[in-house]
């Protein structure tokens, strides 16, 4: 295995060397344009980069430039790193009495007057324009300068090799990490030593950066506020081809309170509003590169709304969760939801086809072509977010997930099933079990939930308890046996007829007066009128009727948690998947009885059967004909039959956890 490995470091040693001489031979004007050429070509191929710098350039600029705007400066960005490339290879072709024909400095007498204290200066960069070349530039400061390097401990020959050409124009090299002492000595020799600020990994301070956290290394605010070393900012330009400016700044007039960490953060935060102020002016001349937010403790999560009040509730089911599990990370997240309004149906149908059959290289950078199909006011939401993490719910959202997080290489989850779109595109998926897709290969996380999402948990409970208490203070006053009854209306595949309505309410007023319990009722936006009428007749002034709310005549949004909060047993009409689910998940005792199907067949009107099926076979509710309703709440009231709490909560956590 060794031996294999230095035979692939001789390989690349000497091809980069090979390399390296052949650049050389050209001249400066025409290398520079190759690098520009190689650059370009990468933008093209190298999509996994590319996607990278779009991402990080979305998140930078993403709220004041347009999708086109960015990916040109993604390909900017690519030419600019293919000169700065080629440069590396031309230092030794550079001595320091030629560099002023290349590099124009500006604030030697910063520098200078620095080094008057006599401890030695740090030149605190980013990696920004041609930072290599700027290293050599340095040594026309008449000092001796040096400039701290990350080792390339895999390939050590190419390492040596690029030091060397480091050194060409008198400059020094110290390797981070093992290079204290060599640092300290240069510093108390009053020599120049460059240090680069912008990548801290995980030992670097969390400051804004593009108005979110990033890390930056502290190591040189660290010797300045201990040691009072004057700290420069400097900066290369690139003017044009193979001329650069380079900017030296005043030594920073550092805070130091004697607080280290507080001071290193702060003054940290000074140089970072430098960085950002240069990165706006010259947007392409940054390294974007790397994960610049990769440590970040804030993250912003994008739901997806449909329009469908089901589906919201349960994405922002999951969202509570991702936030919690994020928390205890010490991440903050913030959650935002974005209204997906199509112009069309057929605009619905062309975006969820062009999801399935569109390559990235085809649509990254270019969403702007999504203004044909969504309504204005969508589109403007939909492309100045950026997120770390999308939520959707149902097929009609799905495509749109798949392409945002995509281009902003965020993480996606799909609840229920995404349409056209293979599971495998999204990062985690959330189906019930009436929808296990069996026999399909699924690569990403699978959450198998046995009923719909939803945030029945006891705290939600107590909380929307509490809020009916402030509009019926009189439920606080009683503590009779309590029987909830949620009744739901028509869907496409069921129908709730007045009659037998009548039959269930009829024989719930008999159990409660037997039981001497109360009824709280409440009905939802499918309700009939006639069902209404119905109930408005039988139970508004029916004496063990304590909480009577119609949803189409009174809202009040905590009456369905407010009542799983107080009954003892709750009664639901079983044309609702959402509704069964957050009654089961409730804890309470649970009846769920069947409505009058329509008369046509679907996949949907199968899948709601099984759905009630498993639910009553795996004890979750106690499912019966219309018929039977006061002998199983009788039944659950005395303890002869119980029914057991649904929790999918743990499941889609662990699957969450896989993802962040």
């Amino acid at each position: 295995m060794k031996k294999k490995t230095s035979v692939t470091e001789s390989i690349i040693y000497h091809s980069v060397k090979t390399f390296g001489i052949l650049i050389r031979l050209l001249p400066v004007s025409v290398s520079v344009k190759i690098g520009r050429a190689i650059g370009t070509l990468a933008f093209y191929f190298n999509v996994k980069h590319r996607s990278l710098v779009y991402s990080n350039l979305k998140i930078a600029f993403g709220e004041e430039k347009t999708p086109l705007e960015i990916k040109s400066i993604a390909k900017q960005v690519f030419q600019n790193y293919g000169q700065n490339f080629i440069e590396v290879f031309l230092l030794p072709l550079i001595p320091p009495e030629k560099f002023e024909e290349y590099v124009q400095v500006e604030g030697k007498e910063h520098v200078q007057k620095a080094l008057e204290k006599g401890k030695g200066c740090l030149l605190i960069a980013m990696h920004f324009g041609s930072w290599e070349l700027a290293s050599l530039s340095c040594s026309m400061l008449e000092r001796p300068y040096k400039v701290i390097v990350k080792p390339q401990t895999r390939y050590k020959r190419l390492d040596d090799l690029l030091n060397s050409y480091r050194q060409c124009g008198g400059s020094g090299v110290i390797e981070r990490g093992i290079g204290v002492r060599q640092l300290i000595t240069s510093l108390n020799n009053n020599e120049i030593v460059g240090m680069v600020v912008d990548q801290g990994g995980k030992g670097g301070v969390l400051v804004p950066f593009f108005n979110k956290q990033a890390s930056m290394s502290v190591g040189a605010m660290r010797m300045g506020l201990k040691m009072g070393v004057p700290l420069c900012f400097a900066i290369i330009i690139r003017n044009k081809g193979a001329s650069h400016r380079m900017l030296l700044h005043e030594a920073m007039d550092l805070e130091n309170t004697g607080d280290m960490e507080k001071d290193i953060e702060t003054n940290l935060q000074k140089v970072s509003k430098i960085m950002e102020d240069y990165i706006r002016k010259y947007p392409s001349e940054y390294m974007w590169f790397y994960k610049i937010w990769k440590y970040s403790k804030e993250s912003v999560t994008v739901i997806l709304d449909d329009g469908r009040a089901g589906h919201l509730h349960q994405s922002k089911s999951v969202a509570n969760v991702l936030e919690e599990e994020l928390t205890k990370k010490g991440v903050s997240c913030e959650t935002k939801v974005v209204s997906v309004e199509f112009r069309s149906v057929w605009a619905k149908r062309f975006v969820s086809l062009f999801s399935v059959i569109a390559k990235e290289h085809f649509y990254r950078g270019r969403l702007g072509f999504m203004r044909w199909f969504l309504t204005d006011e969508s589109f403007e939401q939909i492309m100045t977010v950026k997120a770390d993490f999308f939520i959707s719910c149902g097929s009609l959202s799905a495509g749109l997930n798949y392409l945002l997080s995509s281009d902003q290489q965020a993480r996606s989850v799909s609840i229920l099933t995404p349409g056209l779109l293979n599971f495998n595109r999204f990062d985690l998926v959330v189906l019930p079990q009436h929808d296990h897709p069996i026999g399909k290969k699924i690569k990403v996380p699978l959450v198998i939930t046995r009923g719909a999402v939803n945030t029945m948990t006891p705290e939600y409970l107590a909380q929307q308890t509490q809020q009916l208490f402030k509009r019926f203070s009189h439920l606080k006053m009683r503590d009779q046996f309590k029987i909830g009854v949620l009744i739901g209306g028509d869907t496409k595949d069921y129908v709730l007829t007045e009659k037998k309505a009548k039959m269930v309410v009829t024989q719930i007023k008999e159990v409660a007066q037997e039981l001497k319990a109360d009824i709280l009722i409440t009905t939802s936006r499918r309700t009939s009128v006639k069902v209404e009428n119905m109930l408005i007749r039988e139970l508004k002034k029916h004496p063990r009727c304590q909480f009577f709310v119609l949803a189409n005549r009174n809202n009040v949004p905590e009456a369905m948690g407010g009542i799983l909060g107080l009954a003892d047993v709750v009664v639901v009409s079983g044309d609702s998947i959402s509704m069964v689910s957050e009654a089961a998940s409730s804890g309470k005792q649970v009846v769920v009885f069947s409505v009058q199907d329509r008369m046509v067949v679907s996949s949907g009107h199968h899948k709601h059967h099984r759905f009630i099926d498993m639910l009553n076979q795996q004890g979750y509710i106690l499912a019966c004909d219309a018929r039977r309703i006061k002998q199983s709440v009788y039944d659950l009231a005395k303890n002869k039959i119980q029914t057991r709490k649904l929790d999918d909560n743990a499941a889609i956590r662990e699957g969450i956890n896989k993802i962040i």
